[in-house]
């Protein structure tokens, strides 16, 4: 029962016998509605096509799209926007949603999608040869990046819920907490390789190489996507309307939405700033950030696949919270703590509680929207979250850069004479995310742990490992 106090051991859910009759009138059991080669198959893929996209992904965000729009003339709205765009651009996730029910394949729509999107980019990247009017480059590749992130939009629902029909559920925490871990390795590589390049080629023409092999990547893992296993799923003839409403009949469901709008829109109050605040108030160098990101990555190889244990054992829920109270208390305090000192050892500590707290969160919302919506039409609620999280998220971001400019103005208080505007906006983010947690109470999940629990089944592991090395 959700909620109920569990047991204070992980690790004690015992899976069903393998030499157990199956029931007369039962449904087919995973093993025999899905070849278990196919499925081993698409999940090695899926690394491999993973590792691909996060190049590109890496190298046509972050740093590299910051520094690129700032050596274009960036103003601090563009900078606002271009991180918030691409969450309004999750407004195309239902017509993807809508797509794959009408067809009932999502393989090739996938393939589809991505070429297009990712072929967008390059135009992004020749914008300085357009010779367009001054100040409008900046607000070109702005107006590409919402367009290309429609694109991905659309073929992250998809993905979402293809990948969910695929990996078994008792094994989705361990291989999304790898698969996360794997990826974050992959991009630390991709951030060092630009970083070092971005500081060692001159601008424009070295963020335009750096697009442009990220593109031609990406264009690989859509190769390797094509290979994937798709499992039957009817054709449904539902209205674009219907898949629009649907997530928001299920309760549960809108409980757990209620969660995801109010996480994204006060991570998004602070994050767009990130970067620019270490490249210009911190004056960290491209090799720097990446270095940050590095760090993270290498920590998260561990604590995802951690982290995803511990979800399969006990539950998405108190992952979620644990992480998202991780983020609120340490990673914006360390930001800041970095900037009064001017000691870059606590960008450094940040990136590690980045880590730790992202590699909790990233795989456990994801494996908890997909525990919250049923199966027969998964895709239209997966649809629903990116659509709702989209638009919290860029209204998020579209408000970062006025409250920017506010506390800007605003003198520096008694106690920290350097204290600056970057310094409050992220302790406003912190403020909302560290009571994040509260509003997971109120979402079921089958089996799912209290949040005390797993704390005191964390606490009771600790010291008998301590006392076992002693």
């Amino acid at each position: 029962m959700p909620g109920a106090a569990a047991s204070t051991t992980l690790g004690k859910r015992e899976p069903p016998s393998a030499d157990a009759a199956p029931q007369v009138g039962a449904e087919p059991s995973y093993r025999d509605a899905h070849p278990e080669g196919a499925v081993r198959r698409t999940m090695r893929l899926s690394l491999a096509e993973g590792s691909l996209v996060q190049v590109f992904l890496n190298w046509t965000s972050g740093s590299v799209l910051i520094g690129y729009l700032l050596t274009l003339g960036a103003s601090p709205t563009h900078i606002a926007l271009v991180g918030s765009v691409p969450f309004l651009a999750q407004v195309a996730s239902p017509l993807g949603a809508w797509a794959a029910e009408v067809l009932g394949r999502r393989r090739g729509l996938s393939v589809l999608l991505s070429v297009i999107g990712r072929l967008l980019w390059l135009v992004a990247a020749f914008v300085p040869q357009m010779g367009l009017p001054a100040g409008a480059e900046p607000t070109v590749v702005v107006l590409l990046v919402f367009v290309a992130s429609s694109f991905q939009a659309a073929i992250g629902t998809v993905w979402t819920a293809w990948m969910g029909d695929v990996v078994p559920e008792g094994r989705r925490g361990r291989y999304f907490g790898l698969r996360t871990g794997v990826l974050g390795l992959v991009g630390m590589g991709a951030n060092l390789g630009a970083g070092a390049f971005l500081d060692a080629v001159a601008a424009p023409l070295s963020f335009q190489v750096v697009i442009g092999v990220g593109v031609f990547s990406a264009l690989l893992g859509a190769g390797l996507l094509s290979l994937h296993y798709d499992p039957p799923t009817p054709r449904r003839k539902v209205a674009p309307l219907g898949v629009l409403l649907t997530p928001f009949r299920d309760r549960n469901f809108r409980s757990f939405l209620k969660f995801a709008i109010y996480w994204q829109f006060m991570v998004l109050l602070g994050a767009p700033f990130v970067l620019p605040y270490f490249l210009e108030e911190l004056s960290m160098s491209f090799t720097q950030v990446a270095y940050w990101s590095s760090i993270a990555a290498l920590t998260s190889l561990a604590t995802t696949t951690l982290w995803g244990r511990v979800a399969d054992a006990a539950g998405n829920k108190g992952v979620l919270a644990i992480g998202t109270f991780i983020a609120g208390a340490l990673l914006p305090a360390n930001w800041i703590l970095a900037g009064l000192t001017g000691n870059l050892t606590f960008v450094w500590i940040s990136a590690f509680f980045d880590a730790v707290a992202w590699g909790a969160i990233t795989p456990a919302i994801f494996n908890l929207a997909l525990a919250s919506a049923p199966k027969e039409g998964r895709v239209s609620f997966v649809a629903g979250y990116s659509l709702v999280t989209g638009v919290a998220g860029f209204v998020g971001g579209a408000l970062s850069s006025p409250l920017l400019a506010l506390f800007q103005a605003l003198p520096a208080p008694w106690f920290a004479a350097n204290w600056t505007g970057y310094h409050t906006l992220f302790a406003v983010s912190a403020i909302g995310r560290v009571f994040a947690w509260v509003l997971l109470r109120r979402v079921s999940e089958e089996r799912a742990w209290r949040t005390r629990d797993l704390l005191r089944s964390a606490r009771t592991a600790w010291r008998v490992s301590g006392k076992h090395w002693r």
